[in-house]
């Protein structure tokens, strides 16, 4: 009778550690490895977004909970900005799905050199629609800005900016030496091989010869979008709409592109940074078509800009159809006032003006 007691001792035990075990799997899926969740295919948002928990994301919901718990996301002040109660948002998402928000993911406001990602998709645009030949090419066989740039030193057919190309402009090696116009006007970070006078519209032009230097240069953005706007013959916003969000649904009145005139003339654009506009140059409209961005300064909602973000991780492609082309110049970036677009491994970071919340790397194998 002990025996067979202690047999069933043994088979009630091995039932209770299968069942253990059943319960472990079904209700604890995120404790499992990363691979065993995975999602197959990509959704493409209508309206409005669907929702994945982490563990359906392929996140360990375990190391999540604790991530999360030590982070305080709140409204950015960077520059002097003031962003209160809702007026800040993070999106995260994976494969067109969003898997959590923070503060309001609707709220809208220039995400400051975010705006550089869709100056560098207008210059894709222009090169898919065969209006530039390839971001290689001299800028001054489509742009010169005779006329219409303050000083002749600055046409596009003279001195340094003869061998200056699209590509130069985007990749901050085209000579130009001004970030914004408050460190111009205060002697901040200028290049030793700049030509300093001290007047930021005039000193924005290529001081050295294209591809020899990196300077991260606003001022180089801007020109870029000048020129973009002539080859166009329309506002990027327009291009932008047409070309892109419209089959996205953004709906054009859902977002904004500040132009160039509007940061110049404001000179508080960020309170602790007076003057921040100052280098931004006429023509300010080309053809009647205002200039819009260059340095950055869209405004949309985190969950706008994940839409762009889940564009950029398929490699220009929605609902089947290419609406880009997949090269280096589709890319996400960031913007000085705590705001990001970050795109890696199918995850998606859509930031705005959001401090006190670090960017989850783990999620995609780094430390």
């Amino acid at each position: 009778m002990k025996k067979i007691s202690s047999i069933s001792q043994i088979i009630y035990l091995l039932i209770l550690f299968v069942a253990t075990l059943i319960i472990l799997i079904r209700f604890y899926p995120s404790q499992t490895s990363n691979s065993n969740v995975m999602l197959s295919t990509t959704n493409f948002p209508q309206q409005e977004w669907q929702y994945l928990i982490p563990a359906e994301a392929g996140i360990d919901s375990i190391r999540w909970k604790w991530w999360n718990k030590t982070q305080k996301p709140q409204g950015s002040s960077k520059f002097g900005e003031q962003h209160n109660e809702n007026q800040w948002g993070v999106v995260l998402a994976k494969n067109g799905y969003i898997i959590q928000t923070w503060g309001n993911p609707d709220y809208l406001y220039q995400s400051a050199s975010v705006g550089k990602a869709f100056t560098k998709i207008a210059l894709q645009l222009a090169v898919d629609e065969g209006l530039i030949g390839s971001e290689n090419d001299l800028v001054r066989d489509y742009w010169t800005g005779e006329t219409q740039l303050t000083a002749s030193h600055q046409y596009l057919n003279q001195g340094h900016h003869r061998s200056l190309t699209f590509k130069h402009l985007w990749e901050h090696r085209g000579g130009f030496p001004i970030s914004n116009g408050y460190y111009w006007l205060n002697k901040q970070d200028i290049p030793q091989w700049a030509n300093y006078t001290g007047d930021p519209i005039q000193d924005n032009y290529a001081h050295i010869e294209p591809g020899t230097e990196y300077s991260y240069a606003s001022g180089g953005y801007w020109r870029l979008t000048q020129a973009l706007t002539a080859i166009w013959g329309r506002s990027l916003k327009d291009v932008l709409d047409e070309k892109l969000f419209s089959k996205m649904d953004i709906s054009g009145d859902r977002w904004d592109w500040l132009s160039g005139k509007e940061v110049h003339d404001n000179v508080n654009f960020y309170p602790e940074m007076p003057n921040y506009g100052a280098f931004i140059d006429p023509p300010y409209e080309i053809a009647a078509n205002p200039c819009v961005g260059g340095g950055g300064w869209v405004v949309m909602s985190p969950k706008d800009l994940a839409r762009v973000g889940l564009l950029i991780s398929t490699g220009g492609m929605w609902r089947g159809e290419r609406l880009i082309s997949d090269t280096e110049l589709l890319a996400g970036h960031r913007g000085g006032n705590n705001s990001n677009l970050l795109v890696k491994n199918d995850f998606v970071w859509a930031q705005v003006t959001t401090q006190g919340i670090e960017i989850p790397n783990f999620l995609w194998g780094n430390k």
